[in-house]
């Protein structure tokens, strides 16, 4: 019965029944202004929720930008908005409530389901979406010309033919020979890490291996590309004329997609690139500039600063790139010797900051020599190695005094990685889909010097090596061998990474005799939840020592001066206000 309409009706009819009704209507009423009084105090209700406007779901072409904003409604007062899911290179900016998402070519075909919370003190509203990569780019598929079969594994030889995206328009067609070693263990319950492994000049072939722990995959780069590209206009046209697209890069990923899709028992989460000397430049550059696909990075003898070659190999790339002066463009508008500087993919490129790198020089290398990471670049003007410690970022960096294939004269060969490797280590570990610990500035870091000590003069092809086989003649200053960040452990298997909180042990591993513990910076790297506005205040503690600190313009927090001991001690953030 709707009452104003029967009052209504009766005043007219019948007056008294009218007023009869009106006096129960103010008697009896539970919202009468007496009986307020009585019961509740009149506080104004605001009759919003908290809500989040999320579309449920976004369809995008490999390649193609997706830019989703989310609104909140109802909010009282300051509100935090937090995504979890997000696909393998989108980024989520919580200042402007935007989600950016470009799926690269082998990302088509895969859903993904983003959860978006947000809260504002006092009240937590949840939504999902649903983000659909259509699988838009299609490269032909690598052929099996081969099949043998190894003690508890399969090798594959394979040719992988090119179209226009795997090579420029002039070239399509060719083919290039690949390796893809596939262990007989791993399964879909049972997966295992996959290896890229990226040769040097003139190591190709590569020789048979049993390899049961891991899938690895080894592609060719027979043209010296280093790994990245060449001008589209070869091989007719100048190079001047056409921009100078990652063919080789994409060649690489479109081998590992195939192994991801053909093998349910390769682990896309473990997926590392590794190289020597000109491989060691490649797994630079695609574990930098295709961070999204890869766990960690191996670099050995690598030069990361494209325009820092030796002349004769400036040359030879000058002949697919152009000149470093001329800086033609790549596919996405940047001069390619730019876009090859990795002290500016650190600098400027989040997935690249996110990425753990471990990398190995010599002092006496006249190939690759140690101003690759030691000498500043003309681009940014830092060196690698400040780089890398003054954006507080995830590498484990060692030296010696050996040459480019030659070990150290004392120590042997690969003497610092002995018994540990976060690949395989069952505490101390490295996932694309997990946080880890970037240490810098430690105490117990080596000095690995910035020039000369008077011992070599220069030579512009060698820098001041001297000769790998005689100990002591190099004619680099600083420590002859030493090592950043080698002995700093976390435990992976203990970690905690919410919105709200997040724990992670740390130690050192002290060596016989050693009584010292290292004093070292920490940041969170790879960060899946406990994400930080720039700016925001963050309480740390570890052990009886506590503080705060502030997010820095990336959203990266780092606690300074933190005291490892031999024993594990957890490392623990939290947020000042929910």
């Amino acid at each position: 019965m709707h009452w104003g309409r029967t009052f209504r009706s009766c005043i007219p009819r019948h007056p008294a029944l009218a007023l009869a009704l009106l006096a129960a209507l103010l008697l009896d009423s539970p919202r009468s202004a007496s009986a307020q009084s009585e019961t509740e105090p009149l506080v104004p209700r605001d009759p919003r929720t908290l809500t989040l406007r999320v579309p449920p779901l976004q369809s995008v072409n490999e390649e193609e930008l997706l830019r989703v904003t989310v609104q909140v409604e109802g909010a009282h007062g300051p509100t935090r908005v937090f995504a979890d899911g997000l696909p393998p290179g989108a980024l989520w900016d919580e200042p402007s409530r935007t989600l950016t998402f470009q799926p690269d070519f082998i990302q088509g075909g895969w859903r993904h389901e983003v959860s978006f919370t947000a809260t504002d003190g006092h009240a937590t509203a949840q939504a999902r979406m649903t983000i659909a990569v259509r699988d838009t780019v299609r490269p032909p598929e690598p052929r099996i010309l081969q099949r043998e079969e190894l003690p508890g594994a399969l090798r594959l030889t394979l040719e992988q033919p090119t179209d226009a995206w795997l090579d420029s328009p002039g070239y399509a067609g060719r083919t290039f020979p690949a390796v893809v070693t596939v262990p007989l263990a791993a399964t879909a319950g049972y997966p295992m890490p996959v290896a890229v492994r990226l040769h040097g000049v003139g190591n190709w072939p590569p020789a048979p291996q049993v390899v049961t722990n891991q899938f690895l995959i080894e592609p060719s780069d027979p043209n010296l590309t280093y790994w990245w590209g060449y001008s589209e206009s070869l091989p007719k046209g100048p190079v001047l004329e056409g921009a100078v697209p990652p063919y080789t890069a994409r060649r690489v990923l479109a081998l590992l997609e195939w192994v991801l899709r053909s093998y349910p028992g390769a682990d896309p989460e473990r997926v590392f690139v590794e190289g020597d000397s000109m491989g060691g430049a490649g797994a630079l550059t695609l574990g930098l500039l295709d961070a999204r696909h890869f766990a960690g990075v191996f670099a050995r003898h690598a030069q990361p600063v494209a325009r820092a070659h030796r002349p004769w190999r400036l040359a030879q790339l000058s002949s697919l790139w152009g000149m470093p002066e001329e800086e033609v463009a790549d596919a996405n508008g940047l001069g390619v010797w730019s876009r090859l500087d990795m002290t500016r993919a650190l600098r400027d490129e989040p997935g690249a900051r996110s990425q753990f790198l471990i990398l190995e020089h010599g002092k006496d290398d006249p190939i690759i020599h140690f101003g690759a990471v030691v000498h500043p670049s003309t681009l940014t003007g830092a060196s690698f190695y400040e780089v890398l410690q003054a954006q507080h970022l995830g590498h484990i960096a060692v030296w010696d005094e050996g040459g480019h294939v030659e070990p150290d004269p004392w120590l042997g060969s690969r003497w610092w990685d002995r018994g540990w490797n976060p690949r395989t280590d069952p505490r101390t570990f490295l996932r694309r889909d997990q946080a880890f610990p970037a240490f810098s500035h430690s105490s117990w870091d080596g000095h690995p010097g910035t020039g000369g000590n008077g011992r070599q003069p220069w030579r512009n092809d060698s820098g001041y090596a001297g000769d790998p086989k005689v100990p002591g003649d190099t004619g680099w200053d600083g420590d002859v061998a030493g090592m950043l960040n080698r002995s700093l452990r976390w435990d992976a298997t203990a970690l905690v990474d919410t919105t709200r909180r997040f724990v992670l042990p740390l130690r050192a591993v002290l060596g016989p005799g050693v009584t010292d513990t290292p004093v070292v910076d920490v940041t969170p790297r790879r960060v899946q939840r406990f994400r930080c506005l720039p700016g925001e205040h963050i309480r740390w503690s570890f052990g009886t020592a506590r503080g705060t600190v502030t997010a820095a313009s990336d959203g990266s927090v780092t606690v300074p001066r933190l005291h490892l001991g031999a024993d594990w001690l957890p490392l623990v953030l939290e947020r000042e206000r929910g």
